[in-house]
């Protein structure tokens, strides 16, 4: 059998296959090679799911590097989350400290892993017409599927290391010229004008949208989104004609990053004809947004956005595009407080997944305001007195009255915490607050997260979270009993908002408003217009000024609640290069913060009780520089391949 190098990273150096046990079990006596793989129907399908398995679970975010498994850092290495444990996540808490550096063990841990996906992905695509077993159609859709997802890891590459080499369809063969294997990046624009081709290409040959025992495999609706998606990162200002990486340039000149200011509209303007093109073919036909309506005929926001990105709910989602289908418990444990003495292990978990007071602050009110713009809101310093915590009489949702936001309490919750938009009562486990798990002997439970509480640190210890608030977002409503799940890569509130901003940088603002909001109806906030009247939901519209900035601000803010703990937030502050911003704008970050995803963290005060726990406090510090837009090429790539020109701002030392 001819022997082919497979890629592991861009150094290409060397890891050779003999035979195709790296896909299949062994069996005692027969060893598989390509030329009988490629017979046989049954493991051409196994060979191609193999390449499906270097698409990220997400949700496995405790260990992100270990074995294959291929989730990420993006909570815990964001200012959306804290990661409690320390032998968990330690890669999100070392990059969000700044104790990263190119010779970090793990930080080509994705490069490698998603070369080496794109590696048997074009194993597959070279041998697949040799599986006569299967029929021509057959064939033609692995081989687009093959594409797609090669085209995928690409992306995936791309928004974390920024322009990379892009090889050719051919798995090399063992006796290639050194001087071939080690090759210099492609610039950011031979990268997107590939992945956006692949994308089209497999397009043409795959059906509209796949569900039901091949839902997660990749369609005609997931090519088109992510080919749009990758089009408003080239578009966007990390990527477009940034000044700071105009010397990124390889040895022999090659600049990098483009930097013609002639044609940084022109990507806005393409991204914006993808967006169409996808939401023309699929939007209110094969997706819309998840709505949920009660007997009253009205809509519950609180369910409705719950469900937009359950990891639960997904069979019948209709808006959820690109998934990825998985069986294991690890966010559910993480996201599910400790609820010491309660009966039932179903709502028994660690919740080890903080979030943080900037975060909680982004949130709006129920008036659809920020919190700096809602009068009714009132800030302290300190201690607060007993006239910020407390409430009188149960909370209920005033969408849906009988979901109990949170009991009757003298000290258990800040008023603050009251009145906010139904996002927040999604997303937020915070002190005195129900546990959304109603269904079990235990009934309704409340979450003390103060430190005497059932889930604090005296109780819990490391499964308490430091910040005195947990990550909700995605916690299972079926309970800690839940393994088979799946990872929302990709859902068409992201499209909306995507498209949002490709219509601002178009000058469309209305258009732009329009989007965005369809977005806030789902919310059960406020719209944004001028001139009067109600929006569908009968809430006064909110004016805003029209021109960019101001447009930019209210969808980024937007985004960044709509996405919350969807593992956008880490990407999205890097490409619209404000993850550096010196002091809060109060739109992406409180005007309190300062450092953007670096500075100080604050926290309610975890290890005392009220009213004392009510203090906001700094948790930590962190740190980000420029050179964290992207993360560093390996250090060992760097010195093994002369060609390969590292990130802008990474050293060798340390």
């Amino acid at each position: 059998m001819k022997k082919f190098l497979h890629i592991a990273s861009v150094l290409i150096a060397a890891a050779t296959i003999s035979s195709c046990n790296e896909f299949f079990p062994v069996i005692p006596g027969e060893q598989y090679d390509l030329e009988s793989t490629f017979k046989d129907r049954s493991k051409t399908q196994q060979f191609l799911n193999n390449v499906y398995s270097y698409v990220a679970d997400e949700t496995i975010e405790r260990w992100p590097t270990w074995e294959d498994d291929m989730g990420g850092i993006w909570t815990g290495a964001s200012i959306e989350g804290d990661i409690t444990w320390s032998s968990d996540g330690q890669e999100a808490t070392d990059w969000s400290m700044g104790v990263t550096y190119p010779s970090s063990e793990w930080v080509n841990y994705w490069y490698r892993q998603y070369y080496k996906g794109i590696s048997k992905a074009s194993t597959f695509l070279s041998n697949v017409e040799k599986c006569t077993e299967a029929s021509s159609n057959d064939r033609k859709l692995w081989a687009a599927q093959a594409r797609a997802l090669r085209a995928f890891f690409y992306y995936q590459i791309f928004r974390l290391y920024g322009p990379t080499v892009i090889l050719g369809d051919e798995a090399l063969a063992l006796d290639t010229p050194l001087e071939d294997l080690l090759k210099q990046r492609n610039t950011l624009d031979e990268n997107i004008d590939f992945i956006v081709s692949e994308f089209d290409r497999a397009a043409e040959d795959l059906p509209a949208k796949y569900t039901d025992a091949n839902l997660g495999r990749i369609d005609r609706g997931i090519c088109k989104a992510l080919k749009a998606k990758t089009l408003l990162y080239a578009a966007s200002p990390l990527f477009n004609c940034n000044p700071d990486y105009a010397n990124v340039k390889n040895p022999d000149g090659t600049q990098l990053f483009p930097q013609d200011k002639s044609q940084e509209q022109a990507r806005w303007e393409k991204a914006k004809l993808a967006y169409e093109e996808f939401l023309k073919e699929f939007d209110n036909k094969y997706y819309k947004l998840q709505t949920v309506t009660l007997p009253n005929g009205k809509v519950d926001h609180y369910e409705s956005y719950r469900q937009a990105a359950s990891i639960t709910d997904f069979t019948h989602n209709t808006e959820q595009i690109f998934i990825k289908l998985a069986d294991h418990n690890y966010l559910h444990y993480q996201t599910t407080p400790y609820h010491r003495d309660c009966q039932d292990d179903a709502i028994r978990g660690g919740l080890g997944f903080g979030t943080t007071q900037e975060m909680v602050d982004l949130y709006f009110t129920d008036k659809g305001l920020r919190i700096v713009d809602d009068p009714d809101y009132d800030e302290y310093t300190g201690v607060p007195d007993e006239s910020h915590y407390g409430w009188d009489e149960d909370y209920q949702d005033p969408f849906n009255p009988d979901r109990n936001l949170f009991k009757a309490n003298e000290d258990k919750t800040l008023k603050q915490w009251a009145h906010r938009e139904p996002r927040f009562y999604v997303c937020v486990t915070f002190n005195g607050s129900t546990w959304l798990n109603t269904t079990t002997n235990d009934g309704e439970v409340t979450t003390e997260l103060n430190y005497n509480g059932n889930s604090g640190f005296a109780a819990a210890g490391w499964d308490a979270p430091y910040t005195g608030y947990g990550d909700r977002r995605m916690a299972p409503i079926t309970g800690m009993n839940t393994g088979s799940h799946c990872a929302v890569l990709l859902r068409l509130g992201d499209m909306y908002l995507g498209y949002a901003e490709c219509l601002s940088a178009c000058g469309e603002f209305d258009e732009a408003m329009k989007y965005v909001n369809f977005i806030r109806k789902r919310a059960g906030i406020p719209g944004y217009g001028n001139g009067g009247g109600t929006d569908e939901n009968g809430f006064s519209y909110i004016p805003y000024p029209s021109n960019r900035a101001e447009v930019d601000n209210r969808i980024r803010r937007e985004r960044l609640l709509e996405l919350s703990f969807e593992w956008n937030h880490y990407f999205d502050v890097r490409r619209w290069k404000v993850a550096d911003m010196a002091v809060g704008d109060d739109w992406i970050y409180p005007s309190y913060h300062k450092g953007g995803e670096g500075g100080e963290i604050h926290a309610m005060n975890f290890m005392a009780d009220p009213p004392e726990f009510f203090e906001k406090v700094v948790l930590e510090t962190r740190t980000f520089s420029k050179q964290h837009y992207f993360f560093p090429i390996s250090e060992d790539d760097i010195r093994k391949n002369p060609n390969m020109v590292q990130n802008y701002g990474w050293t060798t030392e340390e």
